[in-house]
């Protein structure tokens, strides 16, 4: 007994840590919002740079009327510099995107189709592709917004519909278009779905490794990582976890015993502070798939021994009531699943 006692306490304590990081953040005032600033001026500073940066254009002219050929350089060189502005574009609203209006934040707490949004983005990171042996499948990406993703398509049309109302229909706006829709969709989109895959052509690619490891830190704890490509906009932004510094958080993510930081954002966010229709939506997409509920029964242990320890901390009382509820609603269907 007292060695079970002793191998208890180093995991007690160190959930308990999860717990205060993930929770119960430390508040830094100064240094946040230093950080919230150079985000906010940094990531308008490239979008403005994809959409409508200058100096290509007089750069354009400038050769042309040092004697270049007119026809090579609208042809050749103005679609490849909207193909790199298309790429820093789509990197920086995707960095945005993704950051503040797919994950919990000041946006989604305030308007209901940001909340819609970040509804779906849940179910995939808490219902179908949870950390651990449901992280990766040797199936086709599911997604999950059904039909038509709305949430990704409606930006897209806006930007289509921007670009040529201000640009007009030109050999760059088409060229601008055609760039987006292509990195947007082949490489992005299809990176990401290749992450929750077990089969497909790049299984076997170091860099594709590379990748996949950073966005299993994202699931672990999704404050962090991103990017899918490329984590320069996480380099940027202080939002890169490393996964040569994070092999523990790695070992963790894979083997889904333990709970992570996401798991605790989730199970906080759905228990406390999600609409009816919201709640609603995850029970249903809970009794589809029982078997990714598993870790609710370590968030009670983990907020059962919270309580014990602090049984004045309220937010971990009133946790530990709405995950009894819960469990009553699911908790016979996941045991159920095993």
């Amino acid at each position: 007994m007292d060695e079970h006692k002793q191998r208890s306490v180093p995991s007690i304590r160190s959930q308990m840590a999860l717990y205060e990081a993930a929770i119960r953040p430390a508040p830094r005032p100064v240094t946040r919002a230093l950080w919230r600033a150079w985000t906010v001026l940094g990531i308008s500073a490239l979008l403005w740079a994809g959409w409508c940066e200058p100096w290509s254009a007089l750069l354009v002219e400038k050769l042309a009327a040092a004697g270049g050929d007119r026809r090579l350089l609208d042809w050749g060189l103005v679609p490849l510099v909207y193909g790199l502005r298309a790429v820093l574009l789509v990197e920086a609203f995707g960095y945005a995107y993704h950051r503040f209006f797919q994950h919990l934040g000041w946006f989604t707490r305030r308007a209901q189709v940001f909340r819609r949004n970040q509804m779906f983005h849940w179910i995939h990171h808490m219902i179908l592709y949870p950390i651990g042996r449901f992280y990766r499948r040797p199936v086709d990406y599911v997604a999950s917004e059904p039909g038509i993703a709305w949430s990704w398509v409606a930006p897209a049309l806006l930007t289509l519909a921007a670009n040529f109302l201000s640009k007009g229909f030109t050999v760059g706006s088409i060229s601008f278009v055609i760039a987006i829709a292509l990195y947007a969709k082949e490489i992005i989109d299809k990176t990401h779905s290749r992450f929750h895959e077990t089969d497909h052509p790049w299984a076997d690619k170091d860099y594709f490794h590379w990748l996949e490891e950073i966005h299993i830190l994202h699931h672990w704890d999704q404050r962090y990582n991103f990017t899918f490509v490329h984590p320069a906009m996480d380099w940027l932004f202080g939002t890169y976890l490393s996964p040569a510094t994070h092999r523990q958080e790695l070992t963790t993510a894979l083997i889904d015993v333990d709970l992570t930081a996401s798991d605790l954002i989730n199970w906080r966010y759905l228990l406390i502070e999600a609409s009816p229709a919201e709640y609603a939506a995850f029970i249903s997409q809970a009794r589809r798939h029982p078997r990714s509920l598993r870790k609710l029964g370590k968030l009670r242990e983990l907020i059962a021994a919270r309580v014990d320890l602090y049984p004045n901390d309220a937010l971990a009382r009133k946790l530990k009531q709405r995950a009894a509820e819960l469990w009553h609603v699911v908790g016979p269907a996941t045991q159920a699943a095993g």
